[in-house]
């Protein structure tokens, strides 16, 4: 998505892309009629957002705009989940994205290191 999408926007275009409306994602989170139509101006709790974006398949990241890739950590490590208990899965999604997070600013870093050196030579 190259242009500025709100959350709202990113919920419509993924249940559009996976066929589903709105409505279909409100039930499948168990959610009021309408409810995420609400969140063009108010922001949802994290248990519904994440409710959302896991019935989506995707992370609350990029429900959230900080960043424009909608696959889900988990996907990126291949992470077997069947051994995870279900009541900690949440939790271990939310540490892959601190080491993710924490892998992307130190390659930033070392980029930012290199090209310093490059520019004293």
């Amino acid at each position: 998505m190259t242009e500025e999408y709100n959350l709202l926007d990113r919920v419509k275009q993924l249940a559009k892309e996976q066929g589903k409306t709105l409505s279909d994602i409100e039930k499948a989170a168990k959610l009021g009629t309408r409810s995420i139509y609400s969140w063009k101006n108010i922001a949802p709790n994290t248990k519904n957002l994440e409710t959302v974006a896991t019935v989506l398949n995707t992370s609350t990241d990029y429900l959230l705009g900080r960043t424009d890739d909608p696959t889900p950590i988990d996907v990126y490590f291949r992470i077997d989940m069947k051994n995870v208990p279900e009541e900690k899965r949440e939790d271990f999604k939310k540490e892959l994205t601190l080491l993710r997070d924490f892998a992307f600013k130190r390659l930033q870093e070392e980029e930012k290191k290199l090209d310093n050196q490059e520019k004293d030579n």
